[in-house]
C-alpha cells in the first residue's frame, strides 16, 4: 500500500466516489457476517471556518505538511504580537505588541484551521465596552438574567468603610453590556485576550473564532474575592453563561480582602502606632520580596493554616449568624452557587491565583482542595513574565501567588505587558499586567482546543491542556536557567521532574503547538466518544506519570489523616481562637470589618471578633474538609480512578500514532480504534473494530467486535489531513501478549495480492472461537500460502472453519490451516467474477 496526501476536499470528493461505487464492502463465505474495513472519516472537525478572518488576511490553513511552516508565518502578522512583545518596527519602546499569542503558540493550531470555532465561552466580570472597534463581531454575546438578592453587603473592602453596597429583597439584573462606565475597565481588557477581533488593527484575542458570552459581577476589579457576596446573584449569574452554553467559564476579577497595616493594628483593631504591633505582626515577607514589611497589609496565604483560614471565614459569613447567611441555601457560599451551577454541565471554571507574593493561590481558585469534588472543573491560572534582555526566555512572575496546594489544577500564562483592549476610547489598547489577564490566555487556549477535539468535553479538554503544557525554555533545559532568581534572591526555576506539576509553575505555560497533536498524558481513566467528529489522530505520546504520583501523594495524605487525625494538618492560624476563647498575639484585623454595618448589627456592636474563628467551630469545619478530602480518595481507590486508561466509544474512528506508555487498559466500545504507533497496555475489544499498524505490548481479547489489522492509504491519508500527521499505512499488527478471539469476536483480513494482504503476528498464543471474515480486492495465484496470523501457539480454531476447511470469499477458494501456529490461507481455485488486477 502507498501514501500520498491529499487534502480534505479532494479527500472528500474521492470518499463519495468510492461510497457511490459501493467500494469498501466485503465479500464473505456464506454464514459469515460481513464487517466492511472503515476507511476513516468523511470530514475533518477543525478546518471549516479556519481560514482568514478578513477580507486580506494573509493566514491560512495548510492543507499537506510542506505548506505548515509558511501557514504559521502567515499568522504572525503585527496583531499576533513578537516573543519578547516589542514590535521590531519602534527599537527601543518598551512592550507595545501582544507576546500572549506567542507564548501559547496560537499560530501552530491557527495554521491547522482551529481558532475556537464552534465554541462557547463565557466571562465573569466587570462588564466591557461594547463599542470598541475589537469587539464589532457577533461573537460576542452579553447575557442577560434577573433575580432578587438574597442577603445584604457590600462588593467592596478595599478601605475601611465597605462600598458598593447590594440589599436583600432588592432586585438586580445581570447585563454583561450594561456595566457602569467607571468599572467596565477590567472586562474590557480581559475580554480583549480571549475575544478582539483579527482586523489589522493592534491585537487580537486567542480564541477569536469563539463565541463569548458574558456576564458581569455588579462592580468593577475592586470587588472582593472574600465571603460577602449574594448567594443568589452569583447562581443566577453563572447559569445565564451555562445556559448559553458556555462550556468554560473566565473569571479573572477582583482582589481578596485584606488586612490593616499588621505592624500597626492588633487582632482587635487598636492602632499602636507606627511599628507598635510589629513584635507580633504575622506574615511580612512575601516569598519573592526583598522588603521585611512588604505584606503588611496582604491578607496571609503562605500555608495551608491561612488558606484554610480563608476557607473558615467562608464558612462563618454562609453560616446561621453569618453575615451572608441565606436560609433558604444555609452554608452555601457565592462559590459554592458556581459550583452548584456548574457541576452538572462538565463546565469548567478558570480563575485567578492572585497578585500578592504567596506561595498558594487565593481560596478562590483554591477552591477545590476543600471541596475535592470540583478539582475536574476548576483552573487556578499563575503569572509568566516575557523574555528580557537579561533572562531571554520566559521566566515565572515574582511577585504573584503560585500554585502550592492547587499545584495538580493550575497553569502559568503571561501577566506581565498583556496587550489587550482599553476601555478609555473605541480604538485604545494598552498593556494589562497580573494573574487577572493571565487567566483569560488559559480560558482562550481551552476554546481553541475544544475546537481542535469536538468530541471532548471541556473537563476533557483541561487535562489535555495540562498534560500538554511547556516547561521547557528553547535550549531544551526546564524552567528556568541557572542564575534567575527573584528579587528576594531565591530560585524560581522549575524543580518538579518530567511529567508532574511544579509547586510554582504548576503544570508550566500552556502549548497549542503540542496540544494540538493528542493528551499528553491520562490524569484519570478516559472515555472518549467520538459521535461528533469522525476522526481523529493523537500523536502525542501518552504516559501515567502524573496519575500515579497523584495516587502516592493522596495516599500518603489518607493514612496520614487516618493516623493523626485533624492534627496531620498542623496548628490553625492565627485568626482562630485559643481553645479557651482568647485571642492569639498574631492575630489581625481584616480590612472593612469595623464599619460594616450589617457587621455592628450581627455582633451587637462588637466587630473587632466577626473575623475571629472559635476554636470549636475551626476543629468542625476542619474534620468536616478532611473527612470529604479521604471520602474523596477513598472513592478513586473504589472507583480505580487512579489507573490511565483509555475506553473508546462512539462511531468515530481514532489513530494512536504515539509511543504510549500508561499501562491502565485500553477498552474499545464503538467505531474503531487504530494504533499505528507503540502501546504498553493491553486491548480490549467489546464493540467496534480494532486495527492498525503498530505494536500492542499487551494481549489484545476481542469480547465482541471486530480486529482487523492493518491501515490502508486512503486511512492514512484522511488522518493527514486532521494534523498533517505523517501516518503511513501498512498490513501488520504486531502484539506482545495473546490475541483471544472469543464467539462473538471476529478478525477481518483484507487481501490486495498473494503478497499484499492484512496480518496479526503476537509473541503469545493465538485463542480462536470467534468468526473469520476476507475482503478480497484483487484476483489471486492458486497455490498462493497467506500468513494471516501468528503466535506462540494455537488453541481452537474460527468458527466451522476447522483444519483444510475450505471456504469461499471474494470469489475465490481457500483452505485454512493452523499448522505450526500460524493460521494460513492457501487459494485453491479462482472462480468466475474474480477482481483482475495485480496479484
Amino acid at each position: 500500500m502507498s501514501m500520498r496526501f491529499v487534502n480534505r476536499r479532494q479527500f472528500l470528493r474521492r470518499l463519495g466516489g468510492v461510497l457511490a461505487a459501493g467500494g469498501g464492502i466485503a465479500l464473505f463465505p456464506a454464514g459469515f457476517a460481513s464487517a466492511s474495513s472503515k476507511s476513516g472519516p468523511t470530514s475533518t472537525p477543525g478546518h471549516i471556518g479556519g481560514g482568514p478572518a478578513y477580507p486580506g488576511d494573509p493566514g491560512f490553513v495548510a492543507t499537506r505538511p510542506e505548506e505548515l511552516a509558511a501557514a504559521k508565518a502567515s499568522w504572525e502578522t503585527p496583531e499576533y504580537g513578537y516573543f519578547t512583545g516589542h514590535n521590531p518596527s519602534n527599537p527601543g519602546t518598551a512592550v507595545d505588541s501582544p507576546w500572549q499569542l506567542v507564548a501559547v503558540n496560537a499560530s501552530t493550531a491557527y495554521a491547522l484551521g482551529y481558532r475556537g470555532q464552534g465554541v462557547a465561552l463565557g466571562m465573569m466580570d466587570s462588564g466591557y465596552r461594547p463599542t470598541h472597534e475589537a469587539f464589532q463581531t457577533g461573537l460576542i454575546v452579553p447575557v442577560r438574567a434577573e433575580g432578587v438578592y438574597g442577603t445584604s453587603g457590600f462588593g467592596y473592602r478595599n478601605a475601611a468603610t465597605p462600598a458598593n453596597p447590594f440589599t436583600a429583597g432588592q432586585p438586580f439584573t445581570v447585563a454583561g453590556d450594561q456595566a457602569r462606565t467607571s468599572d467596565f475597565a477590567h472586562g474590557t481588557g480581559m475580554l480583549g485576550v480571549t475575544s478582539g477581533i483579527r482586523d489589522v488593527k493592534d491585537q487580537h484575542g486567542i480564541a477569536f473564532g469563539s463565541t463569548m458570552y458574558v456576564a458581569m459581577t455588579g462592580g468593577s476589579d475592586t470587588q472582593s474575592h472574600g465571603p460577602f457576596h449574594d448567594y443568589v446573584y452569583w447562581h443566577t449569574a453563572n447559569k445565564a453563561l451555562v445556559d448559553a452554553g458556555a462550556q468554560v467559564i473566565n473569571s479573572s476579577w477582583g482582589s481578596y480582602v485584606q488586612t490593616l497595616d499588621r505592624t500597626r493594628f492588633d487582632g482587635l483593631g487598636n492602632d499602636l502606632g507606627v511599628n507598635g504591633n510589629l513584635v507580633n505582626a504575622y506574615q511580612l515577607r512575601g516569598k519573592d520580596s526583598a522588603s521585611a514589611t512588604a505584606m503588611a497589609t496582604i491578607i496571609p496565604n503562605e500555608y495551608l493554616k491561612d488558606l484554610e483560614y480563608q476557607y473558615f471565614l467562608f464558612k462563618k459569613s454562609y453560616s446561621k449568624g453569618g453575615i451572608q447567611y441565606n436560609p433558604s441555601y444555609p452554608g452555601r457560599s457565592f462559590m459554592d452557587a458556581i459550583w452548584d451551577v456548574i457541576k452538572d454541565s462538565g463546565t469548567v471554571n478558570v480563575r485567578s491565583a492572585g497578585n500578592n507574593d504567596w506561595s498558594n493561590p487565593y481560596f478562590r481558585p483554591a477552591y477545590p482542595f476543600f471541596n475535592p469534588s470540583a478539582e475536574k472543573q476548576w483552573v487556578a491560572v499563575g503569572g509568566v513574565q516575557p523574555p528580557t534582555a537579561a533572562n531571554p526566555e520566559y521566566t515565572k512572575q515574582s511577585g504573584y501567588n503560585e500554585a502550592g496546594l492547587a499545584k495538580w489544577w493550575t497553569v502559568s500564562t503571561p501577566s506581565n505587558s498583556v496587550r489587550t483592549t482599553n476601555s478609555g476610547g473605541d480604538t485604545n489598547y494598552s498593556n494589562s499586567s497580573g494573574t487577572s489577564p493571565a487567566t483569560p490566555v488559559a480560558t482562550a487556549v481551552m476554546g481553541v482546543l475544544l475546537s481542535r477535539y469536538p468530541n471532548m468535553d471541556a473537563k476533557q479538554v483541561r487535562e489535555l491542556m495540562f498534560t500538554t503544557a511547556n516547561n521547557k525554555m528553547s535550549d531544551g533545559m526546564r524552567f528556568l536557567g541557572t542564575g534567575q532568581t527573584s528579587p528576594s534572591g531565591a530560585s524560581i526555576a522549575w524543580t518538579a521532574p518530567d511529567g508532574l506539576p511544579d509547586e510554582r509553575w504548576g503544570w508550566g505555560i500552556p502549548d497549542l503547538a503540542k496540544g494540538m497533536y493528542g493528551p499528553g498524558q491520562f490524569l484519570s481513566p478516559m472515555t472518549y466518544n467520538m459521535d461528533k467528529a469522525p476522526l481523529d489522530v493523537w500523536s502525542n505520546d501518552i504516559s501515567q506519570t502524573a496519575i500515579k504520583e497523584r495516587e502516592r501523594e493522596d495516599l500518603e495524605w489518607l493514612a496520614g489523616y487516618k493516623e493523626h487525625g485533624i492534627a496531620y494538618a498542623g496548628e490553625f492560624g492565627p485568626n482562630v481562637l485559643n481553645p479557651d476563647g482568647t485571642l492569639k498575639e498574631q492575630a489581625f484585623m481584616l480590612q472593612g470589618i469595623l464599619a460594616d454595618p450589617y457587621i455592628q448589627a450581627i455582633t451587637d456592636g462588637h466587630p473587632e471578633l466577626y473575623d475571629k474563628i472559635t476554636h470549636e467551630d475551626a476543629v468542625k469545619w476542619r474534620k468536616e474538609w478532611m473527612d470529604q478530602r479521604a471520602a474523596y480518595i477513598q472513592k478513586n481507590i473504589h472507583q480505580n480512578l487512579y489507573t490511565a486508561s483509555l475506553t473508546k466509544q462512539g462511531p468515530g474512528t481514532l489513530i494512536m500514532a504515539g509511543d504510549d506508555t500508561y499501562e491502565g487498559g485500553t477498552t474499545v466500545e464503538g467505531g474503531k480504534l487504530s494504533i499505528t504507533g507503540s502501546h504498553a497496555s493491553s486491548i480490549d475489544v467489546k464493540g467496534g473494530t480494532l486495527g492498525g499498524t503498530g505494536f500492542v505490548a499487551g494481549s489484545i481479547d476481542v469480547d465482541r467486535g471486530v480486529l482487523q489489522p492493518g491501515l490502508s492509504s486512503a486511512e492514512a491519508a484522511s488522518a493527514a489531513s486532521i494534523t498533517l500527521t505523517d501516518v503511513a499505512p501498512g498490513n501488520v499488527l504486531n502484539v506482545g501478549g495473546n490475541v483471544t478471539i472469543s464467539r462473538a469476536g471476529r478478525v477481518a483480513i483484507t487481501i490486495c495480492g498473494d503478497h499484499d494482504y492484512t496480518s496479526v503476528r503476537a509473541a503469545g498464543d493465538l485463542v480462536l472461537d470467534g468468526e473469520l471474515a476476507l475482503d478480497v480486492r484483487a484476483r489471486l495465484t492458486p497455490g498462493a500460502v497467506l500468513t494471516i496470523m501468528s503466535g506462540d501457539s494455537i488453541r481452537g480454531n474460527f468458527h466451522s472453519l476447522p483444519e483444510r476447511r475450505v471456504l469461499n470469499a471474494g470469489h475465490h477458494l481457500f483452505r485454512v490451516s493452523y499448522q505450526d501456529a500460524d493460521v494460513t490461507l492457501t487459494v485453491v481455485r479462482t472462480l468466475p467474477g474474480a477482481r483482475s488486477g495485480d496479484v
